[in-house]
């Protein structure tokens, strides 16, 4: 759910190649820490079908400040000229989400609780799992073995209260292959699929091109990420309403 892919919610591991049988929260704490990265910036580009069949693309950038206390991120629009400058700015600590949709020229929505479950521009994610850690959720266990796209996977499962998350973890590589969320009833409801793995800027394996589905609203959506640079400098206005407004990347 690492590449732009730590951007919207995975870390590739830090485990060795050699690890046959991994314990479930050293796993789970070196996913979530690979995720807490520090402050990065990508560029991404977004292919989306509604329900009804419609398809759209954006060219997105992300600039984002991860820690193990707070995460802030800020998406913005470059392309099509008819939505550049739309942005979305996404916060959480100790377990509270916030967010703001800034409109151009001037129309600012604060997010409540309950519309963190809301699509990010039109998307198959939400805000709530682009912001998520799950690897951090006290309930860890390794539940299995599957096999996908000829790849021997590792199933890790977190769990907090009724929410569950599975991901299938491909233990020679080291990277998520695929990650699902659940409802509380346990029906799937969310699927994101790496398709393609490659290099980050620290010369991590890491997931660059993903499918996700909206499995109840029959969504999907495909992202690429064209550029990822870790150790950027960023100010505190970058990630207020002013912020918002500011489509420069980073210096």
């Amino acid at each position: 759910m690492k590449s732009f892919l730590s951007l919207i919610t995975l870390a590739v591991l830090g485990l060795p190649a050699s690890a046959q049988e991994p314990d479930a929260k050293a796993l789970a704490a070196q996913l979530a820490g690979l995720q807490q990265d520090g402050s990065s910036f990508a560029r991404v580009k977004m292919d989306g079908k509604t329900a009804e069949g419609a398809k759209f693309t954006l060219q997105l950038q992300i600039k984002q400040r991860r820690t193990a206390k707070s995460t802030e991120l800020l998406y913005q629009v470059l392309w099509p000229k008819e939505r550049a400058g739309e942005a979305v700015l996404l916060k959480q600590s100790g377990g509270e989400m916030s967010g703001t949709v800034f409109i151009p020229p001037d129309k600012f929505q604060t997010l409540t609780a309950g519309q963190m479950k809301e699509a990010l521009f039109g998307s198959s994610l939400s805000y709530a799992d682009v912001l998520e850690n799950f690897f951090t959720w006290n309930s860890q266990n390794i539940v299995g073995t599957e096999v996908l796209n000829k790849v021997s996977c590792q199933v890790l499962e977190s769990r907090s209260g009724s929410a569950a998350v599975r991901s299938w973890i491909d233990m020679k590589r080291l990277v998520p292959m695929r990650v699902e969320k659940y409802l509380p009833a346990g029906t799937a409801v969310r699927r994101i699929e790496t398709r393609f793995v490659t290099n980050d800027d620290t010369n991590r394996n890491i997931p660059a091109k993903l499918a996700i589905q909206d499995l109840q609203k029959g969504t999907s959506t495909d992202l690429e990420g064209s550029k990822l640079k870790h150790g950027v400098t960023y100010d505190n206005r970058d990630f207020t309403a002013e912020g918002l407004k500011n489509i420069n990347p980073p210096g």
